[in-house]
């Protein structure tokens, strides 16, 4: 069969296809989870935020860009969120309660947060997802 008849993108032709390019687009890079034998897995879990400083982390920094989900308990208080652990009622994003906030977020940035609830302790309900579109994570 002559090679015309096979299109780009042919399953049967592995060569063909665009995910077995020849050449990385990013050098010294490889894909996620090479280390580990499998890709990040979503991590789900609930950060306590206090109104106390420092800031809690609620997303810590990793290698892989990510798309994060908070999401606020209903409450008259709000949970303010920010790139930095200078974060403030002032500076930072106010989170709608009750309501999914979805943030892309890049490798190596974390997500700080704290509350205006005074002495009252609240529970940040965060989903964590790797953006495997970008699936290289390039060594530092």
């Amino acid at each position: 069969m002559s090679r015309s008849a096979f299109g780009f993108g042919e399953p049967s032709r592995s060569q063909d296809t665009a995910a077995e390019l020849g050449s990385r687009v990013q050098p010294f890079s490889v894909p996620l989870g090479t280390r580990t034998g499998a890709p990040p897995q979503t991590r789900l879990e609930t950060v306590v935020v206090s109104p106390n400083l420092p800031a809690t982390r609620v997303v810590q920094e990793t290698v892989e860009n990510r798309f994060v989900t908070l999401i606020a308990p209903f409450s008259n208080f709000t949970i303010y969120i920010a790139g930095n652990s200078s974060v403030s009622a002032t500076n930072g994003i106010a989170l709608p309660a009750g309501l999914p906030y979805e943030i892309s977020l890049p490798g190596n940035q974390a997500i700080y947060a704290i509350t205006d609830a005074p002495g009252v302790i609240m529970r940040l309900r965060v989903q964590v997802a790797a953006a495997i579109v970008g699936d290289l994570e390039r060594r530092l």
